[in-house]
């Protein structure tokens, strides 16, 4: 497996888009799909999931992951952390499709919000991706 840097994982995505061409939010629809076909094949379906997402793009796709464990009657819980923002416009619209299932969507504002995963759940960080510019 190699692991790319931040700016290589930009320029893929850019060179992806302007090359296929195909637009950001169906560049996170394909990669949520891949992930999602990951999770099939290693046996995963009768396994919780919680998935911490951003308000960024990372964020938006963790809530199409979220969308597509959800319709195929994964357990899943989502936690956005909100801080002020309302996130990228791909976020968005994530959202506003992850709305239309039955996924449950929890806010998290403040450590009190913030409540314990079980241990068996399988955890998915969404919060941070390559545009992170400042302090985790």
């Amino acid at each position: 497996m190699q692991i790319l840097s931040a700016e290589q994982i930009r320029s893929w995505d850019k060179y992806t888009m302007e090359h296929e061409p195909i637009t950001s939010i169906d560049l996170m629809e394909r990669a949520a799909s891949k992930c999602f076909e990951w999770i099939n094949e290693k046996g995963y379906q009768h396994k919780p999931f919680t998935i911490f997402c951003g308000k960024g793009n990372n964020g938006g796709d963790g809530l199409a992951l979220a969308r597509m464990l959800g319709i195929n009657k994964y357990k899943v819980v989502v936690y956005i952390l909100e801080f002020g923002h309302k996130g990228t416009d791909d976020f968005q619209a994530n959202l506003a499709k992850l709305h239309q299932t039955s996924v449950e969507i929890l806010f998290i504002q403040t450590i009190e919000n913030f409540h314990p995963v079980p241990e068996e759940n399988i955890i998915i960080d969404a919060l941070f991706g390559s545009g992170l510019n400042r302090p985790a």
